[in-house]
């Protein structure tokens, strides 16, 4: 009777604290696919990611962990605004991967990240998303995504001899990055991981074709599977055989997070910390949560299952196997996440729901 009274009192606090966040998403935004939306809104979007990176630095960005221990260079204090986001996901790493704070923190990372666009660049659309299920064949190295538009595109794979910069694309003048040290991006078109460690975390490799973990298919049985079962979901998603991992694995360069040519250790430790560096890293998590939003409004159930451990699960042996969405202790609803003094400060719970007031979109 207690736990059922007990229950029910945290149902009609969720109602309620719903319907007043929600009372301020009237009109949500729509987010697209990158292919569906026009030229001139992919044009849009692209200045504006170029304009932040012309931002300078915010002195507000206070690191978490001390870069030696984090293993990741100092703040630059002469970078840029979109560096700041590098920045953030470098020393934040092992609080947002393999934890219960995977999705929803990358969700309003994602969005901090078009708020900053907004704000700063005066962008006035809305962030869309790359559907990779769209170009999962053989022949993902010739998709549209990477075409070499010197305004709206992303760019093609770069050139071996030059450490995989992209020398093609919207960004491969005048968009040099600086973590873990200046550099054009870099992209290497990766078919099969057979690295047995391609994330420098204990990451097995993919076994299979990379493409194979990303199509439709895959990606429909993750939505209509897993019912009520966040745990599983996120697994299935964010595992070493997922898309989440597999996107990474098939870019290579700086969205699997390898040191640029003559770094190595203790200058530069490879792992998925510089990832963001890509401008492609914030479309591609754009669609992984577009997976979240769509399996949450699957069935009534997923809508607000959530559970995972603050411990990533890959910080001591065997504990994935036992705790793959994190260790103890448990993160609920009321946990704050962390911001690094950059990020607007939300709960787990403010970001469960894409139209909570919190925030304001949908999907397409």
């Amino acid at each position: 009777m207690a736990f059922s009274l007990t229950k029910n009192i945290f149902l009609a606090f969720l109602v309620f604290t719903t319907t007043v966040y929600a009372g301020s998403c009237v009109k949500p935004r729509v987010r697209r696919e990158w292919r569906s939306i026009s030229e001139a809104e992919r044009e849009e979007w692209v200045a504006a990611v170029k304009c932040l990176k012309k931002v300078p630095h915010k002195p507000a960005l206070k690191p978490t962990f001390d870069a030696a221990v984090a293993q990741i260079p100092p703040v630059n204090p002469d970078s840029s605004y979109f560096d700041d986001f590098v920045y953030i996901h470098m020393d934040l790493n092992p609080l947002v991967h393999f934890t219960g704070l995977f999705l929803p923190w990358h969700r309003a990372y994602v969005n901090d990240f078009e708020h900053a666009l907004r704000t700063e660049c005066n962008y006035k659309g809305t962030h869309p998303y790359w559907d990779w299920t769209l170009d999962a064949n053989p022949d993902f190295p010739d998709a549209t995504i990477f075409n070499d538009s010197p305004t709206s595109g992303f760019g093609g794979w770069g050139n071996p001899a030059d450490d995989y910069q992209v020398m093609t694309g919207a960004f491969a003048d005048d968009f040099e990055v600086v973590y873990p040290v200046p550099h054009k991006i870099r992209r290497n078109y990766t078919a099969r991981s057979t690295n047995t460690d391609p994330f420098g975390d204990g990451t097995p490799p993919a076994p299979d074709a990379l493409w194979n973990y990303f199509t439709p298919e895959s990606q429909e049985a993750l939505i209509n599977g897993y019912i009520g079962d966040f745990e599983g979901f996120q697994t299935q998603s964010e595992g070493p055989v997922g898309s989440h991992a597999a996107i990474h694995l098939i870019l290579g360069g700086d969205m699997i997070g390898t040191c640029p040519r003559g770094l190595g250790p203790p200058d530069c430790y490879r792992g998925p910390k510089w990832t963001p560096n890509d401008p492609l890293f914030m479309m591609h998590h754009a669609m992984i949560d577009k997976i979240w939003y769509d399996w949450q409004n699957a069935r009534p159930e997923n809508f607000w299952s959530f559970t995972g451990g603050s411990v990533t699960a890959h910080s001591q042996p065997g504990l994935y196997e036992k705790s793959p969405t994190g260790g103890p202790p448990l993160l609920n609803f009321g946990h704050s996440m962390p911001t690094d003094g950059i990020l607007r400060n939300a709960t787990v719970f403010q970001v469960m729901d894409t139209k909570s007031g919190r925030l304001c979109y949908v999907y397409e």
